[in-house]
């Protein structure tokens, strides 16, 4: 089973109410979520490993939660490229969840984590689940292609959005080469990794 979360937000109530939740979160765990962010055209990704408390065994497990964060202006540009209909939504083991029953989800999140226990990363997935099923999961929506949600998506519109990421970061790491504060082999590297991550082919570049 996967062992991550994956939030999508925009500038809407609902949005705004799982992103303090989140924040609750990070605080009440006090030291135990490592963060990391990288910026795109209109949109944050932001990254959240959770350091969960260790098992019988004496094993700590890791659970990721993933939030891509939305401008206004962006939002139904990027509908395409993560496949869902509306903000706010959540993939969750193998289905994407929409509106409030994503804010559902971001509370039982936080319920979980803060009431101390000793759950593995599945486990907690686990218990999301058997939540969801409780609360109906009307707007539940299969989304087995989604297991790894980069921002590429074939589509001409889609592309198009890639193309303008790929070129906002390329300008960002030439300027890094042009004041030395990375060498050509750093600079490839993460050339090769963007092109990658958003599935920009070189032949589109030129």
């Amino acid at each position: 089973m996967e062992k991550h979360i994956i939030f999508f937000l925009a500038e809407d109530d609902l949005s705004y109410s799982i992103a303090a939740i989140l924040d609750g979160l990070i605080g009440e765990l006090n030291g135990g979520v490592k963060l990391s962010s990288q910026r795109y055209l209109g949109a944050i990704l932001t990254e959240l490993k959770i350091r969960l408390r260790p098992n019988p065994a004496r094993r700590h497990d890791t659970l990721k939660v993933i939030v891509y964060s939305v401008s206004e202006l962006y939002k139904e540009s990027y509908k395409p490229i993560f496949n869902i209909p509306i903000f706010p939504a959540v993939s969750l083991g193998g289905y994407d969840y929409f509106g409030e029953e994503a804010v559902d989800i971001a509370s039982e999140l936080y319920s979980i984590l803060s009431s101390g226990g000793h759950l593995s990363s599945e486990q907690v997935i686990k218990r999301l689940l058997h939540r969801c099923r409780g609360i109906g999961s009307h707007n539940r929506v299969e989304t087995a292609h989604l297991k790894d949600p980069r921002l590429g998506r074939k589509n001409p519109a889609v592309a198009s959005i890639c193309k303008l990421v790929f070129e906002e970061l390329m300008g960002k790491l030439d300027r890094l080469r042009l004041e030395r504060k990375i060498d050509d082999v750093r600079y490839e590297r993460l050339k090769q990794i963007y092109i990658k991550l958003l599935g920009v082919r070189l032949l589109e570049i030129g």
